[in-house]
């Protein structure tokens, strides 16, 4: 049972033990000595409600952002619900709560085990009735009390009745436990308001860290394709990567080397059909680091770990503490993130793995030609990057064949902005996932200096855009022109930001940025940089884009086009730095989760 299941039961616990002390008061109502002790009670359940108050307090303010509104209402009023045990809810409030999930859960079940404690104490079952059955065995100091098993009724001896009033109406006996209460209850309040106010910076300090992994990754996936596609067909094979904006932010208990291990890449591969030779037949394919090399850079760790345990301190022999700092981080089953190129799945399901170590592929263009007979999700070799440092293999596992280019091809996103079937939400999604790929990819062989919607494709299925597969397009193999892969050489900020802003103006407007300045067109020999000119109208077009598509949509674009992102440079050696990122993919995201589209 998580943390969180068990606050709800905290939250739901105390009006039972307030019931209960409702059902004494009306007990002592009949005993005309103790009428004036109602006030005892009454404190106690005052001092309950206040707390139960706090929590509800508490639990509103972790869910807001990470469930939505008609939700928040739905669990606070049933908190015994299935919804305090949704995966979904649980791992984002694992992520608000950052490095105070441990202490959290802790401070959650021992309120737990106080208010069970005083629902005993008073013999309250957990309906909250008086519990009629001969369990409790009490004593007290002005007079043995023991064996306690009488029903609270007019009928009962008044000498139980006095005994058990005694026990009830002494504060002490219940104050132990209220300042348990209150003390969690504090606690989780200065927890739950500074995760909520960092959330914000950690997400961004995670996101430059994820984006760092994708940007190297993605790279090392490019050159490993490049030496495989050298092929000498008559046509050049398109190769689509599949974008897809990250679910998930990554925890400081979440380490590179498991983070790598996990990435997935789906990319569609082309090649000519040979009944049709003007026909393209299309692979989907997915890419994942080798699970062989994943184990060696386990091995490697832990040797290396081993090592330095040993050298120094000199008796500490090989033992859990090792395992434990290697690999002690929470498993979340089934749970995955999706980056701007990557779906990242932190499941233990590892069933891909086969009992022989694949093949090496050298060519992948005639390793395509006998995959058709193998099983969807089956490795059929790996594929190595030999040009980046660390030398990365790739799995290559069979995904499915879409078809031909009657039934399946890419299109250009310059080719169907002015779609009237592209409603706005999947424009705001479509802007939402190229912002986050785009940026991630930022220096990279994927993606240009200046992303344009021509360079972007979205998949036809029989003449009907999915607009919910998104790809990146590249051609192998390269035959004389030099798509530079260098990361020495890395584009200019400004254009990039520039020209990302004008396509999310395309997107949202519904038309080309040639249309749009069609009525701007300046005098042949003007002599203005065409980048300056792009910035005008641009930037002359952003009261549609607020009528469109709101502020936050237009506060996004404007970040693109003036660069006002704080820090010293937007980018780093590898890509898009986390405050960027979140300053344009943020408010775009807000708005896709307000409109129920993500």
């Amino acid at each position: 049972m998580s943390g969180f299941e068990v606050a709800g039961i905290v939250l739901g616990s105390i009006p039972l033990v307030i019931s209960g002390l409702e059902h004494y008061i009306n007990g002592l109502g009949m005993l005309q000595n103790f009428r004036s002790y109602k006030r005892v009670l009454k404190s106690l359940i005052l001092a309950l409600q206040t707390e139960h108050v706090s929590i509800q307090n508490i639990c509103e303010k972790l869910l807001v952002g990470i469930a939505p509104q008609t939700r928040i209402e739905e669990m606070i009023d049933d908190p015994f619900g299935d919804l305090w045990r949704e995966e979904e809810i649980l791992s984002k409030l694992r992520l608000r709560l950052w490095r105070s999930f441990k202490i959290f859960d802790e401070r959650i079940r021992d309120m737990k085990e106080a208010i069970e404690e005083l629902r005993s104490n008073l013999n309250i079952d957990p309906g909250g009735k008086l519990d009629l059955s001969p369990r409790l065995d009490y004593s007290y100091v002005e007079g043995e009390l023991t064996g306690l098993q009488a029903e609270w009724t007019e009928s009962m001896p008044v000498k139980k009745q006095i005994k058990r009033a005694l026990f009830v109406l002494q504060k002490s006996n219940h104050e132990e436990i209220l300042t348990r209460i209150r003390d969690g209850v504090s606690a989780l309040q200065r927890v739950a308001i500074q995760d909520t106010e960092l959330e914000l910076d950690r997400k961004s300090r995670s996101q430059g860290r994820l984006n760092k992994l994708i940007n190297e990754i993605s790279s090392s996936i490019y050159h490993a394709l490049k030496s495989t596609l050298t092929c000498k067909c008559s046509s050049l094979h398109d190769v689509g990567l599949r974008l897809a904006p990250p679910s998930r932010t990554i925890t400081p208990a979440d380490e590179d080397d498991e983070i790598i291990k996990e990435l997935q890449f789906r990319i569609a591969i082309s090649q000519m059909e040979s009944t049709k030779p003007s026909s393209r037949q299309w692979n989907e394919l997915r890419f994942q680091i080798s699970e062989d090399q994943a184990n060696e850079q386990t091995t490697q760790l832990s040797l290396k770990e081993t090592s330095s345990a040993k050298k120094s301190v000199r008796f500490l022999t090989v033992s859990s503490a090792t395992s434990t700092a290697i690999g002690s981080h929470p498993t979340q089953t089934s749970v995955m993130l999706q980056s701007a190129i990557s779906s990242l799945s932190l499941s233990t399901d590892q069933s891909n793995t086969g009992p022989t170590q694949p093949r090496q592929i050298k060519d992948l263009c005639e390793a395509m030609r006998g995959m058709e007979k193998q099983k969807c999700g089956e490795q059929c070799g790996h594929i190595q990057d030999c040009i980046t440092p660390k030398h990365h293999n790739y799995g290559v596992y069979v995904l499915e064949s879409p078809g031909s280019g009657e039934e399946w091809t890419l299109v250009p996103l310059k080719g169907i902005l002015q779609n009237p079937n592209l409603l706005y939400g999947e424009r705001l999604r479509l802007a939402w996932v190229i912002a986050c790929s785009a940026l991630q990819m930022h220096g990279t062989p994927w993606i240009s200096s200046v992303p344009k919607s021509d360079g972007i494709y979205l998949v036809q299925k029989y003449g009907a855009p999915q607009y919910r597969n998104v790809f990146i397009l590249k051609h192998f193999p390269e035959r004389g022109h030099g798509t530079s892969t260098s990361q020495s050489t890395k584009p200019s900020a400004n254009p990039f930001l520039l020209s990302l802003g004008i396509l999310l103006i395309e997107l949202i407007l519904g038309q080309s940025i040639e249309n749009l300045q069609a009525t701007r067109v300046p005098e042949t020999g003007s002599g203005i940089p065409q980048h300056v000119l792009d910035y005008e109208v641009a930037n002359s077009l952003l009261g549609r884009v607020m009528m469109a598509a709101g502020s936050r949509y237009c506060s996004a674009v404007e970040r693109c086009l003036r660069c006002d992102i704080p820090g010293e440079s937007a980018f780093g050696q590898y890509g898009i730095h986390g405050e960027t990122f979140a300053g344009i993919v943020g408010p775009l995201e807000h708005d896709l989760y307000q409109t129920g589209w993500k």
